[in-house]
């Protein structure tokens, strides 16, 4: 099968990182893929690093995008691509017009929470034309179908899922030296940008409150171009609070394994976070998990079943979870299982047949 990986982004989060890896997965399968990128771009960049087919394209306009469309379908005929594959909202009016009559399949991978209603004339029209979509949780899936056209059968549920690694790795017992942490303290980690959406304040707030035993262990930088210094107002706000030798402070890495292993728990703090990956890969790492009753960190944690819960910014909350630590729950192995490499590929690999089976 020939799949067409698609993004104009020039960010690098979630939705980049995700792209890249299903591609390369779907490679590593034996389908023959393509990923379209922006030249220049931070996906561009991590797209050479590989051994995948690329081809650069322009930052799309939103609205409109006729002769970029024109190029595109012309370009899908030529290579006869089966599969569309894109993430991000901004793409879909470009290859919504770009497959029409061109013999390929749309296929939607959501990472984004649908918060408003689509309701005018042309989203009837773009949704109609959309393959499949794939909703990486039960709740995004039921706020499509409640504010975009989309039927039923359109929509599946296939979550995130991570490399076997973060299973099949031992756990590092010098992980608290490797990141220059006290070997006799209780670690609780918060990994990824540093935005106030993320919470860090929320956590720093609640070490305040909990056992001097516990440090933080932060590691990211600030959201690019947010133009916003949340790094820094963080550090001053736990320099305020006297908790400047708690709080330690990492710049980003894509080595985490070992800062998972280090910690004695995890804390989502977002206010509202669509998938967390962070918070499976302190699950596929055994880590307990707290996180916000909000977005869909609650489904991951099953409702509370395999993690903790707190409203978002209620760090007295988040320091008591962290003060019963013993009684934090723990992920099962079945519910692990849900976020594997292996059981996502299958459900993929059924996913896409069947959406070919369905054009001839």
């Amino acid at each position: 099968m020939r799949i067409a990986f698609l993004s104009s982004s020039t960010g690098w989060g979630g939705l980049e990182r995700n792209l890249i890896r299903y591609a390369q997965w779907m490679a590593e399968c034996g389908h023959k893929v393509e990923v379209n990128c922006v030249q220049g771009s931070p996906l561009a960049e991590s797209a050479s690093a590989t051994t995948l087919n690329i081809r650069h394209i322009p930052r799309q306009y939103r609205h409109f995008p006729f002769a970029a469309a024109k190029r595109l379908r012309r370009h899908l005929e030529h290579t006869h691509t089966d599969i569309v594959w894109i993430r991000d909202p901004r793409d879909l009016p470009l290859c919504i017009l770009a497959i029409r009559n061109s013999g390929a399949d749309l296929v939607f991978h959501q990472g984004m929470q649908i918060s408003q209603p689509k309701t005018k004339p042309w989203h009837r029209v773009r949704y109609k034309r959309v393959s499949r979509w794939i909703a990486p949780l039960h709740h995004l899936r039921d706020e499509a179908l409640a504010n975009t056209p989309l039927r039923p059968e359109q929509i599946e549920v296939i979550p995130l899922a991570l490399e076997a690694n973060w299973y099949s790795t031992p756990k590092s017992p010098e992980a608290k030296a490797m990141w220059s942490l006290p070997a006799d303290a209780k670690i609780v980690g918060l990994f990824g940008r540093i935005d106030p959406l993320k919470g860090h304040d929320t956590l720093i707030r609640a070490l305040a409150e909990a056992a001097p035993a516990w440090h933080a262990l932060i590691i990211g930088e600030n959201t690019p171009n947010a133009g916003q210094d949340y790094r820094t107002e963080c550090r001053a706000l736990a320099e305020s609070l006297g908790l400047t030798d708690r709080v330690h402070w990492h710049q980003p890495t894509e080595e985490l394994l070992s800062a998972y292993d280090a910690c004695d728990a995890y804390a989502m703090c977002s206010t509202s976070e669509t998938f967390g990956m962070v918070t499976i890969e302190a699950l596929a790492r055994s880590v307990p998990v707290v996180g916000t009753d909000a977005g869909g960190t609650p489904e991951l944690l099953g409702h509370g079943t395999h993690g903790t819960l707190f409203k978002p910014g209620d760090w007295k909350a988040l320091a008591d979870a962290l003060q019963h630590l013993d009684t934090l729950p723990i992920v099962s192995d079945a519910h692990v299982q849900r976020f594997t490499k292996e059981h996502a590929l299958k459900r993929w690999s059924e996913t896409l047949a069947a959406i070919r089976a369905s054009a001839s």
